[in-house]
């Protein structure tokens, strides 16, 4: 009976230590969500993936130095709803970007429907689905 006591509580105990790594990584803690930046840019890739797609550009910094920076943005599915495709972006189309960057100083960003702004080859891009013109976290808020 004991022995089946401990296995039950090291299958629960390993469940939970699984489960960590998945909380820690659905955070923006590492962005500064207070402020937000703008850039002009060339998109060098699309990584169109899941947990994240990640949009990948080089823009000059305030020294004019080439600066590559990656930009992470919702999963497959959410961009597939709000318009984006795989092969809409492609490297070399011109870019103005505006999102939240690393707090730590890195040339890595996010982007939030409501507040960033992407605008590729001339065409902007949302972050919402068609016909849904409200941001993410008005959507959240309603019944």
């Amino acid at each position: 009976m004991k022995s089946k006591s401990y296995g039950v509580l090291i299958a629960a105990g390993a469940c939970l230590a699984s489960a960590l790594p998945a909380l820690a990584h659905h955070g923006a803690a590492a962005y500064d969500l207070q402020k937000s930046i703008t850039l002009q840019g060339t998109v060098t890739s699309l990584e169109w993936t899941n947990p994240h797609t990640l949009l990948h550009f080089d823009a000059k910094n305030t020294s004019g130095e080439v600066q590559h920076w990656s930009i992470e943005m919702y999963n497959t599915l959410w961009m597939t709803r709000a318009g984006w495709s795989r092969s809409a972006v492609k490297a070399g189309d011109p870019i103005t970007i505006t999102f939240h960057a690393a707090k730590n100083g890195t040339p890595n960003g996010y982007v939030r429907d409501g507040d960033g702004k992407v605008n590729i080859a001339g065409k902007d891009y949302g972050f919402h689905e068609a016909g849904d013109e409200r941001p993410e976290r008005d959507r959240a808020l309603q019944p």
